[in-house]
């Protein structure tokens, strides 16, 4: 019974795949797969709950900037993770209307740059966050055949083969315009890289004179205080040259002292005075020089027995 029932489950099987294969080889055009990349299918969206956005595409892909609404702020630039975001903006002249943004922003900034090379771009969708203009967005366009500023005569597929097809340039700023400001950034550049360099070859020959200036100061100060504090001279009077007096030899000094006369000293009795007649002392002036010591030592003597 088995058997059977399995040729009876093979056959029924078999006619059930042939009925979905006939459907398909009678109208092909409703269930065979589109043309790509000259039919495609539509990209679903649907609600993912981000603020008040009702419908939001899951599809991130091309980025697009609307240009004339760019005030150069540079906000999208800072907040890519992979730079692949390079804008370069100069700063507009005082008399110069570059104008106004459409929510009324004036707009001061001339931007000749703005280029998204999207062989870089890692679709995060950061950047359209922080614009305050709302002037970039991330578009559904995975192909990268629309909203292009750049027309280039390529497939989708020669597209992606060349990365330089990749780079897009969203500033409709001529290349002579470009490099006229840059040349004029240069040179405002330079002028001020000089005027900084003067000035501060100015500060520096000025903080050397207030140097030198404080040096003398100070040494000015250290000498009033020496001075300041050195003692009062007392007033003078005229010196009054004494006379030299002639140096005295010792011996001299003592035959002095002893040709002093005794009777001065010890009075002698009247026998003696009458019997002997005093010798006056022979001056001082009139003594020998003592140039030699034993002669000195005998006329000391003699007269010690004269006086005795």
């Amino acid at each position: 019974m088995s058997y059977f029932g399995n040729i009876t489950n093979a056959i029924s099987t078999l006619i059930e795949g042939m009925k979905v294969t006939m459907g398909y080889f009678v109208r092909p055009r409703e269930h065979v797969t589109l043309q790509y990349p000259d039919e495609v299918w539509p990209i679903p969206t649907r609600n993912i709950g981000v603020g008040e956005i009702d419908s939001y595409n899951t599809i991130r892909s091309k980025l697009v900037v609307n240009f004339e609404d760019c005030i150069g702020c540079k906000a999208c630039e800072r907040a890519c993770p992979v730079d692949c975001i390079d804008i370069e903006t100069f700063k507009a002249g005082k008399e110069e209307d570059i104008g106004t943004t459409s929510n009324g922003t004036k707009i001061k900034l001339r931007v000749t740059s703005f280029t998204i090379d999207m062989s870089e771009c890692m679709f995060c969708d950061l950047c359209t966050h922080p614009c305050p203009e709302d002037c970039i967005e991330m578009t559904p366009d995975y192909q990268f055949i629309s909203n292009d500023n750049v027309k280039l005569d390529v497939t989708p597929e020669e597209r992606w083969r060349d990365r330089n097809h990749l780079i897009y340039q969203f500033s409709k700023v001529s290349p002579e315009e470009r490099a006229k400001r840059q040349a004029d950034a240069a040179k405002i550049a330079e002028a001020k890289a000089a005027a900084m360099a003067a000035k501060k070859e100015a500060a520096a020959k000025a903080a050397a004179e207030k140097a030198a200036t404080e040096t003398v100061a100070s040494e000015k100060a250290t000498t009033e205080a020496t001075m300041a504090a050195a003692p009062t001279p007392a007033t003078t009077e005229p010196v009054v040259q004494a006379t030299p007096v002639p140096e005295v030899s010792s011996d001299t000094q003592e035959m002095e002292a002893i040709d002093v006369p005794m009777e001065t000293i010890v009075p002698k009795p009247a026998s003696e005075t009458s019997a002997v007649p005093d010798i006056p002392a022979e001056p001082v002036e009139n003594a020998a020089p003592a140039d030699d010591t034993a002669t000195q030592n005998e006329d000391l003597t003699t007269r010690e027995s004269e006086n005795g």
